[in-house]
């Protein structure tokens, strides 16, 4: 499992359940702050990705810097919270037969050569928690039951960085709009 954005909440939340459902978790990140982070999570490999924009040498940069960390059948689940330049060389590194989860966009919207999905005969699958949680309330709840089993059995354990005063909440949309945020950031409503 390849972790794109790995030491954002939605990251660490990712490496931490795909190491608890038994994968071999790979997480990458911007920095080797944000490494570090994702190794005490429990990732089995961190790679550190360069920033974007790519030009197209850099792309094929990134993308064999992906194949190298999955190792040469590629990553059976590629999970990227991160989108924008990243997304192509991503999907250059999945498997046969893989599945793509798209979680999110900070780096923007990317645009995906559908011919990949053609010649990895992968799935392409966006990840949308909110309307999921509504359409299929059941599901979700049992969803919802099986995180807390693992966190009850000591497999996952959230991690939260920062408290902010509701009066810091601008703070820390700064520190997640610049991309500087490991783990979850909270705004306290009240005490």
């Amino acid at each position: 499992m390849l972790v794109l954005g790995a030491a954002g909440g939605v990251g660490l939340s990712a490496v931490e359940i795909g190491k608890a459902m038994g994968a071999r978790v790979i997480g990458a990140v911007s920095s080797e702050e944000k490494a570090q982070a994702v190794r005490d999570a429990g990732a089995d490999d961190v790679l550190i990705y360069p920033r974007g924009p790519f030009d197209k040498d850099g792309q094929k940069a990134l993308s064999q810097q992906f194949k190298d960390a999955v190792g040469p059948n590629g990553a059976d689940v590629i999970y990227d919270a991160v989108g924008g330049d990243y997304c192509e060389p991503a999907l250059r590194s999945i498997a046969w037969e893989g599945r793509y989860l798209v979680i999110g966009f900070p780096a923007g919207i990317p645009k995906l050569p559908l011919n990949l999905t053609l010649l990895k005969s992968c799935d392409v699958r966006g990840v949308f928690w909110g309307a999921f949680a509504a359409r299929d309330p059941q599901h979700n709840a049992a969803n919802i039951a099986a995180l807390f089993a693992m966190w009850k059995a000591g497999k996952i354990q959230p991690k939260v960085t920062e408290i902010f005063a509701f009066e810091q909440g601008g703070e820390a949309i700064a520190r997640l709009g610049d991309r500087k945020a490991i783990g979850k950031l909270v705004v306290r409503i009240a005490d």
